[in-house]
């Protein structure tokens, strides 16, 4: 299976790793499975995209981008997820770049895991603090 996608129970953390090469119909069915997993996760969505042990192409990363302005829930530019990408091919870098100039967020990409894992604690807890309101003087 090029791809597996798994939920954090508990987390709003959703896990997608990527395996062998990796295709437009692949990243399609990450995007339905992850859709799925989120459907009742309150806020942000936190969806980590393995790809270390995962390659492709530069024609299947501009497919993969052009598929991505595609409203389709689950997709690279809903709002609802954070996207994060571990691992350093240069075609990741290309598609994070690609979709900031469509508008999306800035995606982080990160060396390992632990590395991901730590930057969504960080997260989650700057998102508590701006939640909580504070008394007046």
């Amino acid at each position: 299976m090029p791809v597996t996608v798994e939920r954090i129970p508990n987390k709003p953390i959703i896990i997608l790793h990527y395996e062998g090469f990796l295709d437009l119909e692949t990243v399609k069915s990450a995007f339905v499975q992850s859709a799925k997993l989120a459907a009742d996760i309150q806020g942000i969505i936190y969806r980590v995209a393995d790809v270390r042990n995962a390659d492709s192409n530069f024609v299947e990363i501009v497919n993969i981008i052009k598929a991505s302005r595609a409203n389709v829930q689950g997709n690279a530019t809903d709002t609802k997820f954070q996207v994060i990408f571990v691992g350093q091919n240069q075609l990741i870098h290309l598609y994070a770049d690609a979709l900031k100039q469509l508008g999306a967020a800035p995606i982080p990409i990160f060396h390992t895991m632990e590395d991901a894992m730590q930057f969504i604690e960080l997260e989650q807890q700057k998102n508590s603090d701006a939640t909580i309101i504070q008394p007046a003087d």
